[in-house]
């Protein structure tokens, strides 16, 4: 049995996002490994967290709020995790937090964006991310990334190929029904056949693109679900429902006629398998990673260009034909993904660091 503490911390963030929904996501299937010990590590609170930790996870908490334990341990390697949480075999620093440990270690890098692309964040979140980025480098953690391009980001920024480990985030398909699919449409007043976006309302997801390109598309309604991170976007005519909960999302991403995930720039881009997993095809940005999941359920434009942007939206619409081949495809391709195979590549990693 292999003793794990992993860090929860980021559930108590104001905007979890897509990076502590993934790390839920490989928990829950982790708590399922009969060969894995874990236990949930977070810093004190006066409230419960944004983000439901998953049900079932053990925990400890160390008395030091986790707006301060974050900061120090930004820094610093102490205190030592171990204080609170006893003998560990591995620690696993999900999301951009490293802790202080004795234990040998792995840390989850999602992106690299802010290096890429610093406009993208606040000045403390970059100043945040590049100290976190320089520790991993001079460290010897083990990294793992969800996909090749974030392997290649880590590369160039110092972090040794040996100790890079690419697994790729999963996507279960929640099950839908049609009478779902109808409730969720009239519960939130949204057409059929719309384009739906989801994700976290910043600026690299592009979302001024995905409205100029509505304005070639007078007719399509679209649908902006996700909650507010930073920065200012007018949303125009859109549908915004904010967050919600992820039946609710799936239900929605069943009945739209397309996913619009024109960002920027992805480590990987969840909402996109989750999107065809349920059979919706996606229109998404050429050259990233998303385009690189979508293959034949989606389509790649030049996301910048919105008329070419709205052409490829208009085009899986408006052809209930080539829309089925593409759902079709979509699903295949969604299934080759499963967090299932994510949670044991990584217990592949926790057994190797406590051999």
């Amino acid at each position: 049995m292999v003793r794990v503490a992993i860090l929860v911390e980021q559930n108590w963030n104001t905007v979890p996002g897509g990076t502590a929904r993934s790390v839920n996501r490989l928990i829950e299937e982790l708590l399922l490994d009969p060969t894995i010990e874990l236990l949930g590590v977070h810093g004190r609170h006066g409230d419960g967290p944004t983000l439901p930790l998953p049900e079932g996870l053990p925990t400890a908490s160390i008395p030091v709020h986790g707006r301060v334990l974050t900061q120090v341990w930004n820094r610093i390697e102490r205190p030592t995790i171990e204080r609170w949480t006893g003998a560990v075999d591995v620690v696993h620093a999900p999301a951009y937090l490293l802790p202080g440990a004795t234990a040998p270690g792995v840390v989850t890098i999602h992106d690299l964006a802010f290096q890429r692309n610093p406009e993208w964040f606040t000045p403390h979140g970059v100043r945040y991310f590049r100290r976190f980025l320089d520790r991993v480098a001079s460290g010897t953690d083990l990294v793992i990334v969800p996909s090749e391009r974030t392997a290649a980001d880590c590369r160039a920024h110092g972090i040794d190929d040996e100790r890079l480990r690419v697994i790729p985030w999963g996507s279960d398909p929640v099950e839908v029904t049609p009478a779902d699919m109808e409730a969720v449409r009239t519960r939130h007043g949204v057409p059929s056949n719309a384009v739906l976006f989801v994700g976290t309302i910043e600026p690299r997801k592009n979302l001024d693109g995905l409205l100029a390109a509505m304005q070639h598309l007078p007719d399509r309604q679209l649908v902006v679900v996700g909650p507010e991170g930073w920065g200012t976007t007018d949303l125009g005519d859109a549908i915004v429902l904010g967050a919600l909960e992820d039946s609710d999302v799936a239900a929605l991403m069943a009945a739209s006629g397309v996913l619009a995930y024109p960002s920027h720039f992805e480590g990987f881009g969840l909402p996109v398998l989750e999107a065809m997993a349920q059979g919706t095809p996606v229109v998404v940005t050429a050259g990233t990673v998303p385009a690189d999941l979508a293959a034949g359920g989606g389509l790649a434009v030049d996301t910048t260009d919105p008329k070419a942007l709205a052409g490829a939206l208009e085009a899986v619409l408006s052809d209930p034909d080539r829309r089925d081949v593409m759902s079709a495809d979509a699903r295949l391709r969604s299934a080759e993904f499963t967090w299932a195979e994510t949670a044991q590549r990584t217990s592949n990693v926790y057994h190797s660091l406590a051999s």
